[in-house]
């Protein structure tokens, strides 16, 4: 291959990078003032019924429904609904012991988390209808801070800010970092009305959203990506509240992770091939830039691998070759690079400012930056092997 082509592909994605990375800052820049902003309160109280689902979470369960119980929401408004999947350990043991503080308890075949979001979704009565995952856990204010997000009636769903419990090792203090800045980046998309996934951890719905969509799709494994996806494509809206937190577990291994990231991507892709629909104008923000840029950055991905091999196989260091090489390598590709660092540097320290109580270690942040893009690059090597080779996905913690 001419090295004209290869140039190419370095200036595609080296330009990708950096418009991504310009977007993000203007849409910060543009509402900077606004990122804290939460809704007026009101008097709506709603009933709120909470699914949890669970799966061998024996673990975790009892504080999930503890946690729920020391709610600050009227006792008499809050229907709590535990859907034991199956658990082959002692989860449904656990969970009765709560039947006599009002919680409802079920027990079904194992059949997956989207069936059992289902299960609890019909038996639910609830105005407004809270999904909980079984290994999560909120605080005692979670629920009144993210209702008057509904106040905008275009609103149906508000996901919570879901951050790591305390790290114990090195792969949950990376993890805390990239779900910190998770939070950052969902809330710019609110301003843009390009959220497209409504965490499991703990998420709001109006009731008659599942009515009208149906529920949880049983056949897909990103079940919460999915029906952010749906609602989007009802032209919908979603919000993301920064101050009502939800605590969730995260792999404590690398292997974990990776089973964990590998399931998220290939659910990614399928949802991704189902909602080609919503890529376009008639999605604003998130058809034209959000959806398009998603499905373009995995093709970049292989293109940064293709290039490395090219280099690594078929051209010589530049200390074999000369000066005239040496100064070919220092080209606009490499301008574009530090600009993008810079872009990024600037983005860290706006997000740092913004989760200045969050405790986060400035040195897991360089860290996170110099990591991520080869984690996610072999993230999506895994999803693809595995799509290719037809593995089949299954629902496991995390």
């Amino acid at each position: 291959m001419e090295m004209g082509t290869v140039k190419l592909i370095e200036y595609g994605v080296a330009f990708l990078a950096l418009y991504v990375t310009i977007f993000y800052i203007l849409v910060y820049l543009k509402n900077r003032r606004h990122l804290a902003e939460v809704p007026q309160p009101n008097s709506w109280e709603p009933k709120i019924s909470v699914v949890v689902p669970a799966y061998n979470e024996e673990k975790n369960i009892a504080r999930c429904l503890d946690s729920l119980l020391n709610s600050n929401y009227p006792k008499n408004k809050l229907e709590i609904l535990v859907i034991d999947d199956g658990s082959t350990d002692n989860t449904l043991k656990i969970a009765k012991k709560y039947e006599e503080k009002r919680v409802k308890v079920f027990h079904k075949e194992n059949s997956g988390k989207a069936n059992a979001l289902n299960y609890g979704i019909k038996r639910a009565t609830g105005e407004i209808v809270a999904t909980l995952d079984g290994d999560s856990y909120i605080l005692k204010d979670t629920i009144r801070k993210m209702l008057p997000h509904f106040n905008e009636e275009a609103v149906v769903a508000v996901t919570a800010a879901v951050k790591t419990e305390p790290p114990k090792n090195f792969i949950q203090e990376l993890q805390k970092v990239e779900y910190i800045y998770t939070l950052f980046s969902r809330r710019l998309l609110c301003f843009i009305d390009a959220v497209h996934v409504t965490p499991g951890p703990f998420s709001m719905f109006r009731r008659w959203v599942f009515d009208e969509m149906g529920g949880f799709d049983p056949h897909n494994i990103l079940e919460d990506q999915e029906i952010a996806m749906r609602i989007q494509s009802h032209n919908y809206k979603i919000r993301s509240s920064l101050d009502a937190s939800v605590y969730t577990e995260v792999p404590p291994s690398f292997g974990g992770l990776l089973r964990q990231r590998t399931r998220w991507h290939r659910g990614g892709l399928h949802n991704a091939a189902k909602y080609t629909n919503l890529i376009g104008p008639k999605y604003g923000d998130l058809g034209m830039v959000v959806m398009p840029l998603g499905l373009i950055a995995v093709a970049a991905i292989f293109a940064i691998i293709f290039v490395a091999i090219y280099y690594y196989f078929f051209t010589v260091h530049p200390a074999f070759v000369g000066m005239g090489s040496f100064l070919f390598l220092i080209n606009p590709i490499h301008v574009i690079g530090v600009t993008i660092l810079l872009l990024t540097l600037a983005w860290v320290f706006a997000g740092m400012q913004f989760f200045k109580g969050e405790g986060i270690n400035p040195l897991m942040v360089i860290l996170y930056i110099v990591s991520y893009a080869y984690l996610i690059t072999l993230f999506w090597l895994s999803a693809i092997f595995k799509e290719l080779t037809m593995k089949k996905m299954t629902w496991e913690a995390g």
